[in-house]
């Protein structure tokens, strides 16, 4: 196999898998959010904001970074020739990818909270504290401008590769042990069965639909940070790499980086239907209603030009 040939199977993988990407991401956080919102206007809900508010920086990072690549693969991307896209790429495809993260983190931290025996943990579920917590990680996020080299590589094994799965997948798997020992403390008996069946329902759905996001991310996002890894450390070999290895690895980077790892973006609303029925429900709904109030517009429409005539 050639260079050539390596070559043109890392242009043709990009311009296949790409746009697919981007429709699949592009409709999935389209109506994420709009289930989320409506999930919140209905009642507020600190996890729902967590959910949503990932979902928008989803949303934001494959329209910045997908976007670039695709037009990267035959012309010479902006963030070369402008520093004001190259900072917008930035901050698009890195600091809202992390942000976006923290949001996942702090979804799984409300579950294990609302799941907790104690008061002052349960407390952290709230609102209030929600709004707050997505400031601070908002904020925070845009602070961070890591260099690249050594501290890059460190970022990105820590901060990407090894510390937001860690803390997701405890908090997820505590929440689930604390929602188990609830279920086998409290027997209700009477006419508040149904209620407590249906509360502890609702949150299970939401610790699976975490789980399964949690799942994926890890799935999609960690061989980035053994790849930067592996770059970083084959620096002072780079020289005697062949041709032929230089292009290998220019693929399976591009592979792990954007196709996988952004992956994630745009699998949101996919793993949320698959892992709750209620969300599909949800979505269910939100058809129906779009094609009853098409039918009823007709209706109205033709009704009009009914007595227009007469």
């Amino acid at each position: 196999m050639s260079v050539a040939t390596i070559s043109n199977i890392r242009l043709q993988l990009g311009h296949c898998v790409i746009p697919i990407l981007l429709a699949l991401g592009n409709f999935g956080n389209f109506f994420t959010t709009w289930i989320l919102i409506r999930t919140l206007k209905q009642r507020a809900n600190s996890c729902a904001l967590y959910l949503l508010c990932a979902a928008l920086a989803n949303w934001f990072v494959i329209n910045t970074v997908l976007i670039s690549s695709l037009y990267g693969l035959d012309h010479i991307e902006p963030i070369h020739i402008s520093n004001v896209l190259c900072k917008l790429r930035w901050y698009g495809g890195h600091v809202l990818f992390m942000a976006s993260r923290c949001f996942l983190i702090a979804a799984c931290v409300d579950r294990w909270a609302l799941c907790s025996q104690n008061i002052k943990i349960r407390s952290f579920s709230q609102s209030k504290i929600a709004l707050r917590v997505v400031s601070f990680i908002i904020i925070s996020r845009c602070a961070i401008n890591p260099s690249y080299n050594l501290a890059y590589t460190s970022f990105s094994l820590t901060l990407i590769g090894i510390l937001p799965p860690s803390l997701m997948i405890l908090f997820t798997f505590l929440a689930r042990h604390n929602l188990t020992m609830i279920r086998s403390r409290v027997q209700p008996t009477g006419g508040d069965r149904t209620r407590d069946i249906h509360i502890h329902k609702r949150d299970h759905d939401l610790i699976k639909m975490l789980f399964g996001e949690v799942l994926v991310f890890c799935l999609t996002t960690c061989p980035f940070p053994c790849s930067t890894l592996y770059n970083y450390l084959t620096v002072p070999i780079k020289s005697y790499k062949t041709p032929i290895r230089l292009a290998i690895e220019s693929l399976i980077t591009f592979i792990i980086q954007p196709l996988l790892t952004y992956t994630y973006c745009c699998t949101q609303f996919y793993v949320y239907g698959f892992f709750c029925k209620s969300f599909r429900t949800d979505f269910l709904e939100i058809l129906h209603l779009q094609r009853t109030n098409r039918v009823k517009q007709v209706t109205v429409e033709q009704t009009v030009g009914y007595k227009e005539k007469n």
